[in-house]
């Protein structure tokens, strides 16, 4: 029952926040059996309710146990049977006094207390200084004996230090085989934890111990299924989100008996295997600017007006990500890259979508009709959304203020993440489940109080109505979330189509370099890619007789209309 709730509060999060929902691949999901779920962590506590929300089967989450002992998010963690584990960075320490020396073989301190601090294989945790330095021997309070594995990147001059303990994982390890013994499915990000880069880090040997550990002790056929969350935006509210859920596989036996005579090197082979399929299931780039032009990239390559399957879509955007990858030394490729990320410097500077210049055509008869149909919506939209503007502005504050709180806090205490952004929709999701019913209550009050001071309406029936704008406030929140979708989609509509007339001569000027570097992005796939895709030919996800784009037409459609009317909640 705890875990019905906890899975419905999580589709009602995910839901809310995110605007669009795309699933690839549910029907990969073994319906029973032992199964390890892994994937990409870049939305902190949005990732597992995604995952779980959009699970045909339970999943229990490997959790860090400093989340779980956080109110409201350890006791979402527990009501999703959440496994704790205790994470060495977590528990790290900081150490008396200062380090003044290291000699290749002994650090020495100052004012330190290292026979009270410190236990063998403890770590030392040196602010930019990446090496693993471990603790082999405590000699007094001022000199340990260390090992590290690069001692040339040890410098030490007067550093602050922190001691990272050993934890024993063994219990959690052993909670993990039972569970896959009984046939349960286990959810782990292997990366450790969250971050906003746009690639994967190095992955941890956790989930390898837990696959292999499993399969040798109880000798239990563990599956292992990738899953891929990819976000665009994922910080911001009312975002895009494409999960895909790869195929499963087993692990070769042959891996399973080498686990049993030698550790490391079976864990080395599975954990490559992982990241490869990890790879396979999300978008990877070098940068977000290179992110961007691959997003673009992909873009101009299309049809105008095409409307690929989710499926197709994001097997395009991978495709696109690889070659700019593979192909980043040749000279035609980086020319093109180049080209696209001024493209997309100018559609920044003048503030307008790819797809937005690709539709502009001046029809002043069809023009006028579409700025008129467009205004009437936006007028239609904000006409119904703006009480709730009103009164969410001081929830959105509050909201937007102890996000940005959280996101300098984690930034300032991680060495991964690049802006701290993988924390931001976390928190607002967070603070809005306490805020939220703290605001319906006040403004309930409020309610109740205009009715009686004003004399609205007798005794009985202030109550009555209190009690109905108690319940219908959270609908109609809701629903003036939809509206506002449709707010921002018909004004930014009015506003590129007004600038058009405005810019006129630098819209066309977009257009013709939006063209041209549109045929040499169709040329360059034709050229390359059966060097990025084996057999390409056979494997085109786009035909080449669907590359000709047909005219852009800006007559109202009846669809536009519906889609229309459907944000409204009509």
């Amino acid at each position: 029952m705890a875990y019905s709730l906890a899975k419905l509060f999580s589709k009602v999060v995910t839901h809310t926040f995110f605007r669009d929902i795309q699933v690839i691949g549910q029907e990969n999901i073994p319906k029973d059996g032992p199964i390890l779920l892994y994937g990409n962590h870049n939305n902190q506590f949005i990732d597992p309710l995604l995952i779980i929300s959009n699970m045909t089967r339970k999943i229990n989450f490997i959790a860090a146990a400093k989340s779980m002992r956080k109110p409201i998010i350890g006791d979402i963690g527990r009501a999703l049977g959440g496994i704790p584990v205790e994470r060495p960075q977590d528990l790290a320490k900081v150490g008396s006094g200062i380090l003044k020396k290291f000699d290749g073989t002994y650090l020495f301190g100052e004012n330190s207390q290292f026979t009270k601090q410190c236990q063998l294989h403890d770590s030392i945790l040196i602010q930019g200084i990446d090496t693993i330095i471990l603790v082999v021997e405590i000699i007094s309070d001022t000199k340990i004996k260390v090992q590290c594995e690069d001692s040339s990147q040890v410098y030490i001059k007067d550093n602050k230090y922190k001691i990272q303990p050993k934890v024993d994982q063994s219990q959690m390890f052993e909670q993990v085989w039972l569970a896959l013994k009984q046939g349960k499915c286990i959810g782990i990000f292997p990366e450790g934890g969250s971050h906003d880069n746009t690639t994967l880090l190095p992955l941890k040997p956790g989930i390898c111990i837990m696959a292999l550990g499993a399969s040798q002790k109880y000798s239990t056929k563990v599956k292992l299924q990738p899953v891929g969350l990819n976000y665009f935006k994922g910080h911001k509210f009312r975002s895009k989100v494409i999960i895909e859920f790869g195929v499963p596989y087993e692990i070769n036996q042959q891996l399973i008996d080498t686990y049993a005579v030698n550790k490391r090197q079976a864990i080395s082979k599975l954990l490559l295997e992982i990241e490869q399929q990890l790879k396979s299931v999300t978008i990877q780039a070098p940068s977000y600017s290179h992110l961007s032009a691959v997003m673009i990239g992909r873009s101009l390559y299309l049809p105008d007006r095409t409307r690929l399957s989710p499926q197709d879509l994001l097997q395009l955007t991978k495709r696109f990500s690889q070659a700019f990858y593979k192909l980043k030394d040749h000279p035609e490729v980086t020319q093109a890259l180049t080209e696209i990320k001024l493209y997309n410097y100018k559609l920044k500077a003048l503030g307008v979508k790819d797809w937005e210049v690709m539709r502009m055509q001046k029809r002043m008869y069809l023009d006028l009709q579409m700025i008129g149909f467009n205004i009437f919506m936006t007028l239609i939209c904000l006409l119904f959304a703006f009480p709730g503007y009103i009164m969410t502005i001081p929830i959105t504050i509050v909201l937007n203020m102890y996000a940005e709180k959280e996101r300098k806090t984690a930034l300032a205490g991680s060495k991964v993440k690049i802006s701290g952004k993988d924390v931001v929709a976390s928190y607002k999701v967070l603070a809005s489940i306490i805020i939220v019913p703290i605001a319906v209550i006040i403004y309930t009050i409020l309610f109740y109080i205009w009715l009686i001071v004003y004399n609205i309406v007798d005794q009985e029936s202030t109550v009555k109505y209190t009690i109905i704008f108690l319940l219908m406030w959270p609908l109609y929140i809701t629903a003036m979330i939809r509206s506002n979708d449709g707010l921002i989609r018909h004004a930014r509509k009015v506003n590129s189509q007004i600038l058009f007339y405005l810019y006129e001569n630098k819209y066309k000027k977009l257009k013709i370099l939006r063209e041209e570097l549109q045929n040499k992005i169709r040329k360059l796939v034709d050229t390359f890619g059966e060097e990025v895709v084996q057999d390409f030919s056979h494997h085109r996800i786009v035909q080449k007789n669907q590359l000709q784009s047909p005219k852009s037409v800006a007559e109202l459609d009846i669809q536009n209309v519906f889609e229309s009317l459907l944000e409204l909640g009509i």
